[in-house]
């Protein structure tokens, strides 16, 4: 019988993430750039191709280099100084985004059970609060896109995770669904979280997959 794992997502799952876009929003207002509103700033973060490299960047050089790339699309002069207020603005925003204590607290509490981890979108722009939010040394494995320079919903991500958990039964919990769609057809068992701190629906998707054979 293969050992059980559970796999989570970061935001949406553990962390909320309504607030993100008003406050990418408010550090493009701070720079000047007001000929955005939050509603369009899901496209331009994370349809556009311009944004979709940032959760794969693995050093603070990239970061910059994709982030003043991004901030080009408002501004026809983006300065280094421009780039540094902006990281500096976000996180400082985003420092106390709130996220869902009950629902960390139970996943560590499966410890014992079966084996836990995360697998999640990173950027390196969320990387100081996320490490302050997350226990690691109660995960058996995190899979961060930032430190892999891979992302979902990307099939390489998976198979990658795949190769590593090839001895492991897996449920994976996200709450988009495009992101299982892929760990679907890998044979994974999947759970679409619900938003507004989903606990009831992640508690009896463990249970469940746990009381299985």
């Amino acid at each position: 019988m293969k050992k059980k794992i559970c796999l989570f997502d970061w935001g949406g799952v553990i962390e909320t993430s309504h607030i993100e876009y008003t406050t990418i929003r408010d550090c493009l207002y701070s720079l000047g750039y007001y000929n955005i509103h939050a509603s369009a700033v899901w496209d331009e973060f994370h349809v556009k191709e311009s944004f979709s490299q940032f959760d794969s960047v693995k050093t603070e050089e990239e970061l910059d280099k994709v982030l003043k790339y991004y901030l080009s699309r408002f501004s026809d002069e983006v300065t280094d100084e421009d780039v540094e207020k902006y990281k500096s603005i976000y996180r400082k925003l985003m420092i106390n985004n709130p996220y869902y204590k009950e629902v960390s607290e139970y996943i560590y509490s499966l410890k014992g059970k079966c084996e836990i981890g995360l697998l999640s979108n990173f950027s390196l722009l969320d990387k100081s609060r996320q490490d302050s939010h997350i226990n690691y040394d109660m995960l058996d494995y995190k899979f961060l896109s930032y430190e892999l320079g891979l992302v979902k919903p990307n099939k390489e991500i998976y198979e990658y995770v795949n190769n590593v958990l090839k001895d492991y039964d897996i449920l994976f919990l996200d709450d988009k669904e495009i992101n299982l769609e892929v760990p679907k057809s890998l044979g994974w068992n999947t759970y679409l979280v619900k938003p507004g701190g989903d606990l009831a629906g992640i508690k009896k998707a463990c249970e469940d997959f746990l009381e299985r054979g």
